[in-house]
C-alpha cells in the first residue's frame, strides 16, 4: 500500500520570511576570514573573527577554548568543518572533557554548556555560508532544533511502513464496513472519530486545529484544509484517504442537522446527551478527547505505548509527504511550519527513523 502523496504542478505559498542569518558582528575586512583558512586552520580563523566581535575579552577567550576543544574532538574523528552534522555535535556534547581533573574526565557537558556549545557553532556554520559553505544544512541550527542542547533530546517518533499502512488501513476498511452496513446516524461517533484520525495522519492537523476547523476551512475541490492567517501559509494538502473519511463523515453530520451545515458548523463534535434526547447544545470535542479518541483508534491498529499521539499522526503525515517527493516548499505550506530549516529538521529526523527501522525491526519503544 502506497499511501505517499505525489507533487506535480499544483503549488502555492504565501511566502514567509525566514530567520535572518547572523553572526553576532559586523562583517570587517580580515585577511584571516576566509574560507580556505576556516578548513584548513579553523582554530586561528575562529580567533581571529571572534577578536573583531564586541564582546568581553574574557568571554572571547572561554569560546576560543569551547571552539578549540570542538575542533581538537573533530580531529580526533577524522573530520572537518565542512563534514559536520547536527549528530556530530551531539556525539561531542556526550562526549567526555579531557581538560577536567582525572576525578571529573568522564562527565559529559551540563546543560548550559550544552547550550552555549550550541549557539556558536550555529553562529560559526551561519558565517561560514556568507563565505561560502555550500552543501550542508546550518548543524549548529539543525542541532538547535532538536534540541540537542538539552541534554534530554528525544527522537522524533514517525510511524513507518507497516505501521503507517495499519492505521490507514483501519480508517479504510472500517469506512467500508459502515458503508456496507448502510450505518448513518447511529454510528455517527465512529465515522467522526474515523475522520479525525484521518485529518491527523492525512492532513497533518494539531490538536489544537482540530478545536478549531469549520466547514469554510475545507476545499473539496482542491482536497485541502486551508488554515491560514495574514502572511502565514497553512494549506494542508489531504491525502485520499483522508478526504474520504472526511466527506462521509460531513455526510453523517449533515443528517444529524437536519441536512443543514452552516461555513461556520464546527467539524468535530462531542456528544452531549440531555434527557431522552440527543444533544441540547453543540460542543466540540476537548483536547483530552481528542488524545483518547486518537489513542483508543491507535491502538486498535496495533500502535501503543508513547507514539500513540496526535503528534506522532502529524509527523507521520510529514513522512508520507516526504516519501511522495515533497519540497522543503511544500513542508512548510501543507504543514504550516513557521520557517524552511524546520522543514529540514523534519526530514532529517524521517530519514533517521527510517535508516534505524531498517536496522532493526524491533518496535523502539
Amino acid at each position: 500500500m502506497n499511501q505517499s502523496a505525489t507533487f506535480a504542478t499544483r503549488d502555492h505559498a504565501t511566502k514567509r520570511q525566514g530567520l535572518q542569518e547572523s553572526t553576532g558582528a559586523a562583517p570587517r575586512p580580515d585577511i584571516f576570514d576566509t574560507l580556505d583558512l576556516w578548513l584548513a586552520s579553523p582554530e586561528l580563523a575562529y580567533s581571529s573573527w571572534v577578536a573583531g566581535q564586541n564582546l568581553k575579552d574574557s568571554t572571547k577567550q572561554i569560546y576560543i577554548f569551547m571552539f578549540g576543544r570542538f575542533c581538537q574532538w573533530l580531529i580526533s574523528q577524522g573530520k572537518k568543518l565542512d563534514q559536520v552534522e547536527a549528530s556530530d555535535i551531539r556525539k561531542f556534547l556526550d562526549s567526555a572533557n579531557p581538560n577536567l581533573p582525572e576525578s571529573r574526565k568522564d562527565r559529559t557537558n551540563i546543560g548550559r554548556q550544552r547550550q552555549q556549545y550550541v549557539r556558536q557553532l550555529e553562529k560559526v556554520f551561519s558565517h561560514l555560508g556568507s563565505l561560502g559553505l555550500r552543501g550542508i544544512v546550518n548543524p549548529g541550527r539543525m542541532a538547535g532544533y532538536e534540541r540537542v542542547g538539552s541534554g534530554s533530546d528525544k527522537p522524533t517518533r514517525f510511524l513507518i511502513g507497516r505501521e503507517s499502512e495499519a492505521v490507514i488501513r483501519l480508517i479504510q476498511t472500517r469506512l467500508d464496513e459502515l458503508r456496507r452496513d448502510e450505518k448513518g446516524i447511529d454510528e455517527w461517533m465512529e465515522f467522526r472519530d474515523l475522520a479525525l484520525i484521518g485529518v491527523m495522519i492525512g492532513g497533518g492537523l494539531k490538536v489544537s486545529h482540530i478545536g478549531a476547523l469549520t466547514l469554510s476551512c475545507i476545499d473539496f475541490t482542491e482536497e485541502r484544509i486551508d488554515l491560514s492567517k495574514p502572511g502565514f501559509a497553512h494549506r494542508a494538502r489531504l491525502l485520499p484517504f483522508a478526504v474520504a473519511a472526511l466527506k462521509a463523515w460531513l455526510d453523517v453530520q449533515r443528517d444529524l442537522h437536519a441536512g443543514k451545515l452552516s461555513p461556520t458548523q464546527k467539524i468535530f463534535e462531542a456528544d452531549r446527551k440531555s434527557g431522552f434526547g440527543r444533544t441540547s447544545k453543540t460542543v466540540t470535542l476537548s483536547a483530552s478527547s481528542i488524545h483518547r479518541r486518537t489513542n483508543a483508534l491507535l491502538k486498535l491498529a496495533g500502535i501503543t505505548g508513547e507514539r500513540a499521539s496526535a503528534q506522532t499522526l502529524r509527523n507521520t503525515y510529514a513522512g508520507l509527504l516526504i516519501e511522495g517527493g515533497a519540497t522543503d516548499e511544500h513542508l512548510v505550506d501543507y504543514l504550516g511550519l513557521q520557517a524552511s530549516v524546520t522543514a529540514q529538521r523534519l526530514r532529517a529526523a524521517y530519514q533517521k527513523a527510517r535508516a534505524g527501522q531498517s536496522d532493526s525491526p524491533a518496535d523502539p519503544d
